[in-house]
């Protein structure tokens, strides 16, 4: 198969969290980066992919026209190509297909098996819809990753069991409080753990949230985008008094939630039940506040060691989900030689019925006595004769498209019926 398909990407396979941002493609880019394909080349298709931890591109362009992507990079994020010949890969046809699908399946993502890549690829495919750059080629590949995406979803669990210190604290306090949704959370730092935290507790319900934090404008800043509570470290008792869940990630050297602080808070709350999840290092709260009664205490060991378990539960299911993408793969390549096929099928067809048209015509002429019912026999049979005719043909022309190098197969099909080269801007006709 040969439909001038290009993947060229960089991830976190390739490049540090540095260089990723400065890969972060953003409208202005997007449509310069366009613009200079167009300009090589009209009929090319382009998707792009963007993630926090991937930028990629979908090209399918006329192989023999490829242009210097790397350099049309280059020029894009105004980035020395000596900086990006080493982060970037590229994958072409058969290897770029299955790529996209082990991306839309979470099987290239750092968290393997995160759910949010599905909705990225699918928002990006339809972001190139919008912006009309996308043709036969590329709808029928993101159609079929999304599908691919999906089935993987539902017929695996290689997305079921958290991995993440974030989504495992929220697991773990919903284990522990059934009613998460109407539970009040505290957080004691601001950092980018209580965002993700906060995230992930949000994702399952929560909407009542208190953000507590050394200086009080971090603490609001962070408060403010779920409309929470912002309080400093001298209200800390108090917060964790009114508290159901109390995850700490701060980053002070030593413990800042101690026995007597804890104890104090919990003779003000009759006996309810609270959860504390310690995420920072070094821990923020004592170990010995997990012995209070009506406390329960997961610290950082306690997390990990889950979400090793989890891992290698998803881990697990690798071999199920590699076995649903080949299916996938392969019906995708069949649909992608079936569409290399379609400009000679139709041409063939075309030229087939002009002929039969013509001599139907030239013998209808000699027979002036015919009554229109019979006209009408004649004019099934010949139409039946030649849809029986060019059943078999058209079959394995869909068949075999892409299977032969340079559309040999292809080739030697207009050659036999005189049918005209196929046009050089004709996407569903790439060499």
């Amino acid at each position: 198969m040969n439909l001038g398909l290009h993947c060229l990407g960089v991830s976190h396979h390739t490049a540090p969290v540095a260089l990723r941002e400065r890969l972060a493609i953003d409208t202005r880019q997007r449509d310069f980066f366009r613009s200079g394909l167009l300009a090589q080349i009209e009929s090319a298709e382009t998707v792009f992919l963007s993630t926090c931890n991937r930028t990629e591109l979908y090209i399918a362009v006329p192989a023999v026209a490829l242009p210097d992507l790397t350099e049309l990079v280059a020029k894009t994020f105004q980035l020395p190509r000596t900086m990006l010949e080493p982060i970037l890969y590229s994958f072409g046809e058969e290897s770029a297909i299955r790529h996209l699908f082990r991306v839309a399946a979470g099987l290239d993502s750092m968290v393997l098996g995160e759910a949010q890549v599905l909705g990225q690829v699918t928002a990006a495919y339809t972001d190139a819809l919008a912006a009309q750059t996308v043709g036969p080629v590329l709808s029928r590949l993101f159609q079929a990753a999304i599908r691919a995406g999906k089935r993987v979803r539902t017929h695996t669990d290689i997305g079921r069991h958290a991995v993440s210190i974030a989504s495992l604290a929220a697991q773990k306090a919903q284990e522990q409080i059934t009613q998460l949704a109407a539970a009040s959370v505290t957080l004691l730092g601001a950092g980018e753990m209580a965002e993700l935290a906060m995230e992930a507790f949000r994702k399952r319900g929560v909407q009542d949230f208190t953000v507590v934090n050394r200086t009080l404008a971090t603490a609001s800043t962070l408060a403010a985008r779920w409309q929470g509570t912002a309080l400093t470290m001298e209200k800390l008792g108090e917060a964790i008094a009114r508290a159901d869940i109390l995850l700490t990630s701060s980053a002070a050297p030593h413990a800042l939630v101690d026995r007597l602080l804890v104890e104090t808070a919990m003779a003000a709350r009759s006996a309810r039940p609270l959860v504390i999840l310690d995420v920072a290092v070094p821990r923020d709260v004592a170990p010995e506040v997990g012995a209070l009664p009506s406390v329960t205490l997961y610290d950082m060991d306690d997390l990990q060691a889950i979400s090793r378990l989890n891992q290698a539960a998803r881990v697990n299911e690798i071999p199920r989900a590699e076995e649903i993408l080949q299916e996938e793969c392969h019906a995708c390549d069949l649909d992608l030689q079936a569409l290399q096929a379609a400009s000679v099928i139709r041409e063939l067809r075309q030229h087939v019925e002009s002929i039969r048209v013509s001599e139907l015509e030239k013998t209808l002429r000699r027979l002036n006595d015919l009554s229109p019912e019979q006209i009408q026999r004649i004019e099934a049979l010949t139409q039946s004769i030649v849809q029986k005719l060019l059943h078999a043909p058209t079959v394995r022309l869909r068949q075999e498209a892409g299977q032969h190098a340079n559309g040999e197969l292809e080739t030697v099909v207009r050659e036999l019926f005189a049918l005209s080269p196929p046009a050089p801007n004709e996407l569903e006709n790439r060499p």
